[in-house]
């Protein structure tokens, strides 16, 4: 069976349509809980994706799907368009297989959804998959997809990358079309990819955006920062898959940039501000109950509780403070990147967290809060909106993945891509 889209690529129009039949009954037997909805038809128009198959995370809207940003919240209406990144896929030929489960409203990071099943981690069912955009990951994982669709406001497509040990892009916000999403964050939501390889990615982003790639980089020379702050406090099997990486990449020839970000780190903390300011004036489009009743039709105790308190409006000027500290922090990023051509981190400080651990963890013999530890080193680039892509970086003694995460200068997207291809 091909994994990576280049292997469907390769094939003929007789084995794509052969491979999509087979994929999509795995689909449907798929015990992973990676799938709210398989679909029916798997008819599609010819160009270069013609007959591949894709899926897209539940709360982006798909012509004749119901999208449910895994809740029971939103009103069951078929969407009666594509988002324009859906349109893009579809009129290029690309079949889409189904819509995939998340952690509820994607307000979370361990896909552990109370209302449609959690997404078990195709490398250990008893392991969260990572959120929100689980399903996506899992589904490219397993096998069933070559690349899928899923959406990041605070790692959501980065960390489940690394839990699975796929690739997960996240585009520099705002630049893909941000229609026809259900959206938590205006100033921190995008769209964004799982794929196999920073190839496969690629290739994705020139036919999503229209931008020619960069010409191909080469290690030597090239400036790898690294930000001593988010090493700390690693679980152990993390670190050593993380330096094992970091090792093989100097060897390559790459110059390693000691970097401590602690300052501009610090500039993310009100992230969450923004969320709490935004999202219930975004997602009131979408739902037929007043804000203070949401919590009500939430199946998840961990979402439930962030609902109530989106019942208390944000006051105006915290808003603005978090806006102020955003514009700084962009402007922190923009002078890091005359100094390094790339940060490089851990993409989450832990291995996948068991299914149910989505309040703590352990970590280092001692319990933390489960969302501020696994999302703390990509938080920040999340916050200022830069491009940023998780890598498989191996794996833990238990066969775990572990990432590592690359984020660029805002807008150098493409110039990213290109040195993921060539630290990969």
């Amino acid at each position: 069976m091909p994994t990576t889209l280049t292997d469907w690529l390769a094939l003929t129009p007789s084995d794509r349509a052969h491979h999509l039949r087979e994929t999509r009954a795995d689909a449907e037997r798929s015990a992973h809980g990676a799938w709210i909805t398989v679909a029916a038809d798997i008819t599609h128009g010819g160009g270069p994706l013609a007959g591949i198959p894709f899926s897209v995370k539940d709360n982006i809207d798909v012509l004749g799907f119901s999208t449910t940003a895994g809740s029971r919240l939103l009103r069951a209406t078929p969407a009666d368009v594509d988002a324009t990144v859906v349109d893009v896929l579809r009129d290029a030929g690309a079949v889409v297989l189904g819509k995939t489960n998340l952690h509820e409203l994607a307000f979370g990071i361990t896909s552990n959804n109370a209302a449609f099943g959690p997404v078990r981690n195709p490398a250990d069912p008893t392991r969260s998959a990572g959120g929100s955009s689980g399903g996506s990951a899992a589904s490219v994982a397993s096998g069933a997809v070559p690349f899928a669709l899923g959406t990041d406001t605070g790692g959501s497509v980065t960390i489940p990358a690394s839990f699975c040990g796929v690739v997960g892009f996240r585009p520099t916000t705002g630049r893909y079309p941000g229609d026809g999403v259900v959206t938590l964050s205006s100033t921190r939501d995008t769209i964004g990819i799982h794929a196999r390889t920073p190839q496969d990615v690629q290739f994705l982003d020139e036919l999503i955006t229209g931008e020619p790639a960069t010409p191909p980089v080469g290690l030597a020379g090239l400036r790898i920062g690294l930000p001593r702050n988010r090493f700390d406090d690693l679980n152990p099997d993390i670190a050593d898959a993380v330096a094992r990486f970091v090792s093989t990449v100097e060897q390559k020839g790459a110059v390693l940039v000691d970097l401590d970000l602690s300052d501009l780190d610090s500039l993310a903390h009100n992230g969450n501000t923004l969320v709490f300011h935004e999202a219930p004036r975004l997602l009131a489009s979408r739902i037929d109950h007043p804000v203070e009743l949401w919590h009500h039709h939430i199946a998840s105790p961990d979402v439930r509780s962030l609902v109530e308190q989106m019942a208390t409006p944000v006051p105006a000027d915290a808003y603005l403070a978090a806006r102020a500290d955003r514009w700084t922090l962009r402007r922190r990023y923009a002078d890091v990147f005359t100094r390094v051509d790339v940060v490089l981190s851990p993409t989450s400080p832990v291995p996948p967290p068991l299914l149910g651990a989505d309040d703590l963890i352990s970590l280092n013999g001692r319990l933390v809060a489960t969302f501020p530890t696994v999302t703390r080193t990509v938080t920040p680039g999340t916050v200022a909106g830069v491009p940023m892509i998780s890598l498989p970086a191996g794996t833990t003694p238990d066969g775990l993945p572990v990432g590592v995460c690359l984020e660029a200068r805002a807008h150098g997207d493409a110039a990213l891509l290109q040195i993921a291809a060539a630290v990969a």
